[in-house]
């Protein structure tokens, strides 16, 4: 199997995990439309017809109507194979784009858009965007697949001769050179992935990696320190294979896995100091793991049968430590990401999951093969292409599983849609047996597909408390990454101000205290980091009155 091989099925799979891709990844395929996608009515319809080719069970509906506003729809009713969703009664002219997600009769997700004008022709201009953003998602999504890839072979590589310490000059050399190029890949794929990640912040198009915006972003999201702290490692990797110095391959291993805690579902679960070093371990065992394989197959080819089988058997009980640290790290961040086996099934996270389980246990399965028939059989003649040939289709498996696990760093995890009421009561409410709350302010609003409720107590000059309750298009609560609020008071001539908000429970977030010097409307703004690919801004105007 070559590497270009590799490549392409990396390339399919990720095509087929892209959100927005569901029909190539379904079975379920929408036939026609009513109105046509990119067509003009001349009256408002009272709904939208999606007829598919088999039956769906509908997910969510939004429209973005004329404006850029963006307009929850119910989720419609079904009949035969076509989803009805009616439209608001008050529909105005314009452009309208109307998302959908469903699900198909075999449980997969499906996904997509159509276009029309009420009373114009539409502006093509929205599905552009849309467009472009999805061009994005899928480029993100294969940036990181390959970040994953090279950063692990590159450290991999390093800890492989750490520990198998191959002797022969020829063996060293081919190695440390092939590793110099790898380092510099994943260097590249470092910076890729940066900028990527902050044109999706954004929701702009790859196009916007040639201005500063994504760049910024990216830096001033939890990507960028991660990069930073992947390239110092891969600059001490780099010292190391050009120098040989096994004190830098070590240190840049380490420096070089510390970067996958920084950012990520996985690294930033509750709690950090569980989930962080899991992290940490799960990537040096999975590194080594990938960085062995090109090795390895230098040596086959240029060692005499019987050195071979001693360094393939040197890495082999090596190889068995690394098998066990990374089931027992994987374990732990699969119970802390899904709470329940009841969040499996039903999430896009929990089916991702379950096929990277699959791919991982074609892995062991091919190593266990190597291990106790191919390894023992190298003396034969045949024996060092049968191993070679097993190699080079864990590489390719391999290349399934970083896949996956790509899509899963995109995809929220169940843990962040764990449910649990929200807590206290409703501005200015008051319960048996306690005293009444301050008078204040509350105002609950969809936006982006989000409800938020933001209750602000007293909502007077002075001293205040701010409570938002977030929860996701599904109505579970949501637990985002980080919450920042932004206050400004144009007609006072107070300029926005930042503050962090902090986790009170699942879906809440508070910001207390909050001094309010002067009343008026305030302008709200709420920057809702759901992941490192999701990130929503929701916009709500506070009344403060006077003391």
């Amino acid at each position: 199997m070559t590497i270009r091989r590799i490549l392409r099925a990396a390339a399919i799979l990720a095509a087929l995990l892209l959100p927005g891709s569901g029909a190539a990844l379904a079975h379920a395929v929408l036939v026609e439309s009513v109105p046509a996608d990119g067509t003009r009515v001349d009256a408002p319809p009272s709904d939208v017809r999606l007829r598919f080719n088999e039956p769906v069970s509908p997910v969510a509906v939004t429209a973005i109507a004329p404006g850029g506003k963006t307009v929850p729809l119910p989720e419609g009713r079904v009949e035969d194979e076509t989803l009805h969703v009616p439209l608001p009664p008050d529909a105005t002219a314009g452009t309208w784009l109307v998302s959908y997600r469903v699900t198909s009769a075999d449980g997969h997700p499906v996904a997509g858009s159509i276009l029309f004008g009420i009373g114009t022709s539409p502006d093509q201009s929205v599905a552009r965007q849309q467009e472009g953003r999805n061009a994005t998602l899928l480029a993100a999504l294969a940036a990181r697949a390959v970040h994953y890839g090279s950063l692990l072979a590159a450290l991999g590589g390093g800890l492989f001769l750490l520990a198998v310490r191959p002797e022969r000059a020829e063996v060293q050399r081919a190695v440390r050179r092939g590793q110099v190029l790898v380092t510099a890949l994943a260097a590249f794929a470092v910076i890729a992935n940066l900028g990527l990640a902050g044109a999706v912040l954004q929701g702009a198009s790859p196009a916007a990696l040639l201005t500063d915006g994504s760049w910024i972003a990216g830096l001033a999201s939890s990507t960028g320190v991660s990069s930073a702290i992947a390239l110092a490692g891969l600059l001490l990797l780099a010292a190391g294979y050009s120098s040989g110095s096994r004190a830098a391959l070590a240190l840049g291993a380490l420096v070089a896995t510390a970067a996958l805690a920084a950012t990520g579902h996985a690294a930033t679960a509750p709690p950090r100091w569980a989930s962080a070093p899991l992290v940490v371990l799960h990537g040096l065992a999975a590194g080594f793991w990938l960085g062995a394989l090109w090795p390895l197959l230098v040596i086959l080819r240029r060692c005499p049968r019987g050195e071979a089988a001693l360094l393939v058997r040197r890495f082999s009980a090596w190889a068995l430590a690394a098998v066990a640290l990374l089931t027992v790290a994987g374990a732990g961040l699969s119970l802390l990401q899904i709470p329940s086996a009841g969040a499996v099934a039903p999430t896009l996270y929990g089916q991702l999951w379950l096929t990277k389980l699959v791919a991982v246990a074609a892995l062991l399965a091919l190593a266990a093969y190597n291990r106790f028939r191919l390894t023992p059989a190298l003396d034969r003649a045949d024996g060092v292409g049968r191993l070679g040939g097993s190699i080079r289709t864990e590489l390719v498996t391999m290349g399934v599983v970083l896949v996956l696990t790509a899509g899963l760093g995109t995809t929220p995890p169940p843990r962040t849609l764990a449910g649990a009421e929200p807590s206290g009561s409703p501005a200015g409410a008051s319960t048996p047996g306690t005293a009444a709350r301050p008078a204040g302010f509350a105002l609950a609003t969809q936006q982006q597909g989000r409800t938020l409720v933001v209750e602000a107590v007293p909502a007077r000059i002075g001293r205040n408390s701010l409570t938002i309750h977030l929860a996701g298009p599904d109505g579970m609560p949501l637990s985002p990454k980080e919450v920042t609020a932004e206050l400004s008071l144009p007609s006072a001539g107070v300029e926005p101000v930042a503050r962090p908000l902090t986790s009170a429970g699942p879906g809440i977030y508070r910001l207390d205290p909050l001094e309010l010097p002067a009343a008026g409307d305030w302008s709200l703004r709420l920057d809702v980091l759901v992941d490192d690919f999701d990130k929503a801004i929701l916009r709500v105007t506070l009344p403060v009155g006077g003391p």
